[in-house]
């Protein structure tokens, strides 16, 4: 007789039960957080965070932020602004195999008014790489020459897109036309080792079924280039930091601890069969779509020995002097700091790239030389001059690709942010090349992308420095003040003016002041006084001078 076979339902039951709970476990436990510094060496793995949000966000870039309290270790290194080897920071976090990694955007030492004292600080993720890679025209030249106007690619979509990554990733990476971050590091110059880069793209292991495009740019950013592209084809960028002890991105893969690698995926199963609707009673529908055929960089410098000013040597004297302000707030439990809130963030980019059109004069000297060549064939018997001919054929070749576009980098930015960094970014308003107003726009994409520290702080009045104008208060609105912020360096000063003042009162409260240390807004006056000279060069030309 044939035997039959039973089931242990209590044995199922169980199995099923054990596998819930782990999974349940598995669920609620916390993230592994780990923070960077700008050369990807770890500095500690984050286990009291007060709160912490980030967000994953398709073919954009997610914000993330994190709360820790202020005397946590990670919070004291952070907060060392000038002790640190390095300016930027990094974290990975990881939670069901998903990994977000990302670079600070901004750093804030906060104080309530109920004295707790915690660092909030604010990530971008690597998706923001790419707004800081320019597509140029020809990577493979200076962006002095760059012949043709035009890059255009035509193919797969992913496979038009990695490449079009790619040869602005070797430019970037192997310093083909600028400084190294390093120039004494002879092995930094014309790198094609990739495991010493910091950004690779991992090169496709499966059949592109992507449907085709047309990839074109003239010194866009990659964001831009690919924003229409990926939709249309719902294709997805996923960046993703490689770190010891992963496993390699792709078979025999060979990077650098900290190298981040683009990879361009396709989820969607479009043009291979996929489900765009169905109803519930008959199911999901399957269906195939298919598509035919200087001047520029900033330097500080210290005074080791400053004179302190006579006006404060007068007794009574009520005001402040912007060599040496004399209003400085400390914090502690017996200032007049009563909350404040510190911000610092890092500089962003390390290069600008600007121009569109050819220098003055360098068009119509190569105009001359084609006329003056081509005419010369009227030396041979029988033949006319072509020079004209030529010129006409040639001209839209030939304009606005000598000496239309070019760079600056701060190496210096470079080494203080360390090896990760942005890399660079277009300057709006130098649209040709080698003029004041491209000096003023390179000179303003380098303003913008600088490091700045601002801080909020709620005073009480006259504890121990009086607020107002005309001998009745130390210091005003524009005036050179400094102060210290809690948990940072003993002794460390910062010194910002101040950029706004609010003065508020209700029928419970008396008047209080609540100041604005540093920049209110972004605003920058070299860019305001680009636009006065735009308006003066406008005016020029409608008077014919130029």
């Amino acid at each position: 007789m044939a035997t039959v076979s039973t089931i242990d339902f209590d044995a199922v039951f169980g199995d099923i039960t054990a596998r819930l709970e782990k999974e349940t476990q598995r669920r609620i436990l916390p993230p592994r957080i780990r923070i960077f510094d700008g050369d990807w060496n770890l500095r500690g793995e984050c286990r009291r965070e007060i709160s912490a949000n980030f967000v994953f966000a398709d073919n954009e870039t997610g914000t993330g932020s994190i709360e820790m309290p202020l005397d946590y270790y990670l919070s004291q290194w952070l907060v060392d602004i000038d002790g640190r080897a390095t300016t930027n920071v990094h974290i990975v976090v990881d939670k069901d195999g998903a990994r977000w990694d990302g670079r600070m955007d901004e750093l804030m030492v906060l104080k309530d008014e109920d004295g707790r004292r915690y660092v909030r600080v604010v990530f971008k993720s690597s998706y923001e790489e790419l707004k800081h890679i320019l597509c140029w025209s020809n990577p493979f030249l200076p962006a002095e020459i760059q012949f043709p106007r035009l890059w255009v690619l035509f193919g797969r979509a992913r496979w038009c897109l990695k490449t079009t990554l790619l040869v602005n990733l070797l430019r970037l990476e192997a310093s083909l036309w600028m400084l190294p971050d390093n120039p004494m590091d002879l092995s930094h110059w014309f790198n094609l080792d990739q495991s010493t880069w910091s950004q690779v793209v991992k090169p496709d292991l499966t059949e592109d079924h992507s449907v085709a495009a047309i990839v074109h740019s003239r010194f866009k950013n990659m964001h831009e280039v690919s924003r229409k592209i990926v939709a249309d084809a719902q294709l997805s960028w996923e960046p993703r930091r490689y770190l010891e002890g992963d496993e390699p991105p792709w078979p025999g893969a060979d990077l650098r601890h900290g190298c981040l690698v683009w990879d361009l995926i396709d989820k969607s199963g479009w043009n291979t069969g996929t489900s765009f609707g169905g109803d519930l009673f008959g199911g999901l529908l399957r269906e195939l779509i298919t598509i035919g055929g200087d001047g520029v960089t900033e330097n500080l410098e210290q005074v080791t020995d400053p004179n302190i000013p006579d006006a404060y040597y007068q007794p009574g004297h009520k005001g402040t002097e912007p060599s040496m302000p004399a209003v400085v707030y400390r914090e502690s439990e017996h200032t007049g700091i009563q909350s404040s809130m510190f911000s610092h963030k890092p500089a962003t980019d390390v290069g600008v790239v600007s121009g569109g059109h050819s220098a003055p004069g360098v068009n119509e000297l190569i105009s001359s030389v084609i006329q003056m060549v081509g005419d010369l064939t009227a030396m041979i018997p029988g033949v006319p001059p072509v020079g004209g001919v030529a010129d006409a054929i040639l001209k839209p070749l030939y304009t606005d690709t000598v000496l239309a576009f070019g760079k600056h980098k701060n190496i210096v930015r470079a080494g203080r942010l360390g090896w990760s960094h942005y890399h660079e970014k277009w300057a709006e308003g130098g649209d040709r090349a080698y003029t004041l107003a491209f000096l003023l726009a390179m000179r303003t994409g380098m303003w913008q992308t600088r490091e700045t520290n601002r801080a909020t702080l709620v005073v009480a009045d006259s504890a121990p420095w009086r607020i107002g104008q005309r001998g009745h208060g130390h210091f005003f609105l524009g005036d050179r003040v400094g102060f210290t912020i809690t948990g940072m360096t003993p002794g460390k000063i910062f010194v910002e003016r101040v950029s706004e003042l609010t003065l508020a009162w209700d029928r419970d409260t008396s008047p209080g002041w609540k100041i604005q240390i540093g920049e209110r807004e972004p605003e920058d006056p070299i860019l305001k006084a680009y636009q006065e000279l735009q308006d003066f060069l406008g005016i020029l030309t409608d008077l014919g001078v130029n």
